[in-house]
């Protein structure tokens, strides 16, 4: 899964809060590491990434609503210890999609989400890709919603296919809020004040790119981000609509992998693959702190 959508996804599904519900329609994100040492080697890279998302909800009546929107990613590294030059990975994606509501207890929301993935090099059919998101809510309380869906998407490396289960909950008093969209997703929060709050942040993803330039011979390879990462982080109210988080974590698993272009897997099931038997054609770097600064527009409605 990628950070992105899964924020994205979060954000489209309204989220009952203090009475209200809310959307977030804009979000901005940098994260920065220290120089990480590649694996039995003294060289290192820094890792810098850089991520937004921008959200159209467009009401058609009380019961529907069309969903569209942007998102983007960029991460920049060395992806071997021979390389002398950082590589930019980059993702743009558009979202287009309806929330229905069926009952006072169901909603579906169904998204269809073509990107482009790659160096950005050079642009070509090769890094065009197709995602297909479908998730239910069912309310169970007023501050108490279960979610079930799926996620699909044409990676580079085969087809990916990810089972997604996930609840929300606030409680009474306002100050402890949960939000889980497994196996990609957690996020514990308190409110200590106001327009203060400390929370713990769990990001599970994967995210796949073409590469048009590289020292390997042939060409003709991609790349797979896969990442497993544990926040701590405090939130902050800036003002009526922004908000800023300001996170420190560690990064449990984290790898850039270059594999050929034809060296793929027969299927993938959210982190278990089917058939692989590819080769890795660089070094992994090793695990390390991170720190990351978000800034988000929310949107409050009755």
């Amino acid at each position: 899964m990628m950070k992105y959508i899964l924020s994205f996804l979060l954000g489209l599904v309204l989220t009952t809060a203090s009475a209200q519900n809310y959307i977030d329609i804009g979000r901005f994100s940098y994260a920065n590491t220290p120089l990480n040492h590649f694996e039995n080697t003294s060289e290192q890279t820094k890792v810098e990434e850089f991520g937004f998302q921008l959200t159209f909800p467009i009401v058609v009546n009380e019961k529907t609503v069309i969903l569209t929107g942007l998102s983007a990613d960029r991460s920049r590294l060395k992806l071997d210890p021979d390389f002398t030059d950082h590589t930019a990975l980059n993702k743009v994606r558009l979202q287009i999609g309806i929330n229905q509501v069926y009952s006072k207890k169901w909603t579906g929301t169904y998204v269809l989400l073509p990107s482009i993935a790659s160096d950005f090099d050079i642009i070509s059919k090769e890094d065009f890709q197709l995602g297909l998101l479908s998730l239910f809510t069912y309310t169970k309380k007023e501050n108490l919603k279960y979610k079930i869906g799926f996620y699909t998407n044409s990676e580079k490396y085969g087809p990916l296919f990810a089972p997604l289960l996930g609840l929300y909950y606030i409680s009474p008093n306002k100050k402890f809020e949960s939000t889980l969209l497994l196996p990609a997703q957690v996020d514990f929060n308190y409110k200590l004040a106001k327009k203060t709050a400390l929370g713990i942040n769990f990001d599970g993803m994967t995210s796949s790119y073409n590469l048009h330039e590289s020292i390997y011979i042939p060409k003709g390879q991609y790349v797979v981000r896969s990442a497993n990462e544990l926040y701590t982080y405090l939130q902050f109210q800036l003002g009526k609509s922004i908000y800023a988080k300001t996170k420190v974590g560690y990064t449990i698993s984290r790898t850039y992998k270059v594999f050929n272009n034809d060296d793929k897997v027969d299927l993938s099931l959210s982190s278990l693959y089917f058939g692989d038997d590819r080769t890795q054609l660089n070094t992994n770097f090793e695990k390390g702190v991170i720190f990351k600064v978000e800034l988000l527009y929310r949107v409050y409605f009755k």
